[in-house]
């Protein structure tokens, strides 16, 4: 018996010795701060910047456009968005709102100074109304664009911005790759938002 209690007593040192050399995952002494179990999971941090910064000489290149329409509870509902293109869409998922409403759609497209690539470039302005109308989280709007509108070419970036009218700046919310020449964002409630 005395035997065996050696032999557990050294199995338990060496175990010991073992876990502070080499250490246990993230639970050791010589890893970074961050690198510990109780950091929170990185997220990507989302910009919120002014429009002069985002849209540099910003000029307004068409009129707005105005669209009305009623979406229901029970029913999908489309609404055309009326501009120069094939694919311009705003599709509401039936069950998104508890009762039937009326909504507006004012949109505007500007010209603005692309630093990045050395030309002109579009943003599309969306002013959504009534203002502050909410959706069912499960049945978010969709919001499809025609990418030629914008001069975007399959492959390309866009990135869809919610306008903070407390702070005055422009948040990124989501971003989605050009295919087959359109875009498509999901809108959470109405306000103010832009592509580009």
């Amino acid at each position: 018996m005395p035997r065996h209690r050696t032999f557990l007593i050294l199995l338990v040192v060496l175990g010991s010795l073992a876990l502070g050399l080499y250490g246990c995952g993230k639970i050791t002494p010589t890893s970074s701060e961050d690198e510990g179990l109780s950091a929170p999971p990185a997220e990507p941090l989302k910009s919120a910047l002014p429009a002069e910064v985002l849209w540099p000489k910003m000029l307004v290149s068409c009129d707005t456009v105005y669209v009305d329409g009623v979406i229901s509870e029970y029913r999908w509902s489309f609404l055309d968005l009326d501009l120069p293109g094939r694919y311009h869409w705003f599709i509401v998922p039936s069950g998104a709102v508890e009762e039937r409403t009326t909504i507006a759609v004012a949109v505007v497209r500007n010209t603005y100074w692309d630093e990045d690539n050395q030309r002109w470039s579009y943003m599309a302005e969306f002013d959504f109304g009534p203002d502050g109308l909410v959706f069912d989280p499960d049945r978010r709007p969709t919001l499809i664009i025609d990418a030629l509108w914008l001069d975007l070419q399959d492959g390309d970036e866009a990135v869809l911005r919610f306008y903070q009218q407390d702070t005055d700046l422009w948040e990124e919310i989501s971003a989605d790759t050009v295919e087959r020449n359109k875009v498509k964002f999901y809108i959470p409630h109405f306000s103010k938002y832009a592509v580009s």
